[in-house]
């Protein structure tokens, strides 16, 4: 027990003497220590107590005001990704699949109240492959938002594979940009497997981007994803109508 106490004294002795006089070996190094630090929590303090500007507080769609009716249409919804899955990442709140979900499952209210036979891909967080969501219908439409490395990219955008694909996408894309308060980027013929391995009208769309702070509080609000849902009503009617 003394040698222990001795060797603690020594210790002591030693730390007191080096910080006396080695001031100028470890008083650099460690103001840029402290310094560091102080930046690092003072950045993480910021951006996590920043909320970009909310103008759309008061944003309310009453579905009454317009009726719709897709009887004899057999519609599928794809909310994309679940499960294991869950897609982009979000800051403000929920990730892509919980997102895609809440809107897919608002339209296929609205579009069961107005006469069409709706198909979920699925209904609840739960993991669907990418070859399970071939399903016969009418028309298919994916719901899906974006997320990029960069926060800049915004917007929303309707994809196809196939020509008979085309309408339906930019219809969808049309109806959209009616109620959407971010960005249209428009509409893009891409090889996505969910449209890809359908031979009837279906289209994939990307709400917006995640990684963009205005798009992700937007796509967390209900009163934006029923903004989203008024648009897609309407690109429907848009394509039946053509």
């Amino acid at each position: 027990m003394n040698g222990i106490k001795a060797f603690l004294k020594k210790v002591g002795q030693f730390l007191i003497w080096f910080l006396k006089t080695k001031k100028h070996v470890y008083v650099k190094p460690l103001f840029i220590f402290v310094t560091s630090l102080i930046f690092i929590f003072s950045f993480i303090y910021i951006v996590k107590s920043y909320e970009p500007k909310n103008n759309y507080q008061n944003i309310t769609i009453d579905f009454t005001e317009k009726k719709y009716d897709f009887k004899g249409k057999t519609i599928v919804i794809d909310p994309g990704h679940g499960g294991t899955d869950p897609g982009a990442p979000s800051y403000y709140g929920e990730n892509e699949a919980t997102i895609v979900l809440s809107v897919a499952l608002k339209l296929e209210k609205v579009l069961k109240q107005s006469n069409a036979k709706v198909v979920m891909i699925r209904n609840s967080n739960k993991t669907v492959e990418l070859d399970d969501r071939e399903v016969e219908g009418d028309i298919f439409i994916s719901l899906h938002s974006d997320a990029f490395e960069s926060p800049e990219p915004t917007g929303f955008k309707t994809f196809y594979t196939h020509d008979n694909q085309k309408d339906l996408a930019t219809a969808m894309n049309e109806g959209l940009d009616r109620y959407a308060l971010l960005p249209n980027n428009g509409v893009e013929v891409m090889g996505y497997q969910v449209t890809e391995q359908l031979d009837y009208p279906a289209t994939l769309v990307e709400l917006g981007f995640l990684s963009n702070d205005v798009d992700d509080y937007l796509l967390n609000t209900d009163d934006y994803q029923n903004r989203l849902v008024k648009g897609l009503l309407d690109g429907l009617e848009i394509y039946l109508e053509e």
